[in-house]
């Protein structure tokens, strides 16, 4: 969804051992564009993974923690998801970890492609303000406690 929404993405993978990775995924939206919200964050995602064959290929099983810094609002997101999005903007930081169970595809020595689904636990800090717009005044501050999914991604890779 970050590709969707103009976010720089960029993701590298390190091989352990044999059948072992590690991955460090970061996204980053600093600007806004002509929208009429507010949609600024970055987020870093480190992630170990065990590959079932070998590394690189095939089913891997995976272990991630995370931490991002957000401003957003004013945004109505797909089948209904967080309608306050729509009417307020929120700015805080979360922090959370999880599983991850995914799939690589190789296409051919360089050029592959990765399904990977996500489930896990996400702390958010927040503070809630009265409309989108970045002078509006807080109406609210807390912390929520999110558990299920994290992320449904498909990546096209280069391997060096």
């Amino acid at each position: 969804m970050s590709d969707l929404n103009g976010a720089l993405n960029v993701g590298l993978e390190y091989a352990l051992g044999q059948k072992n990775t590690l991955e460090l995924t970061t996204s980053v939206r600093p600007w806004n564009r002509s929208e009429r919200y507010v949609n600024r964050y970055w987020l870093v995602q480190p992630e170990i993974r065990y590959w079932t064959c070998q590394k690189f290929n095939g089913h891997f099983f995976g272990a991630y923690a995370n931490g991002a810094q957000y401003n957003v609002g004013g945004k109505k997101l797909p089948f209904g998801m967080f309608p306050a999005l729509e009417q307020h903007r929120y700015a805080g930081w979360m922090a959370g970890a999880g599983l991850t169970y995914g799939y690589h595809f190789m296409v051919d020595s360089h050029w592959n492609i990765e399904a990977a689904v996500s489930a896990g636990y996400e702390f958010i800090h927040y503070t809630k303000y009265k409309c989108p717009v970045l002078c509006s005044t807080e109406i609210d501050k807390g912390n929520y406690n999110y558990v299920g999914p994290t992320r449904l991604s498909i990546s096209i890779l280069y391997l060096f």
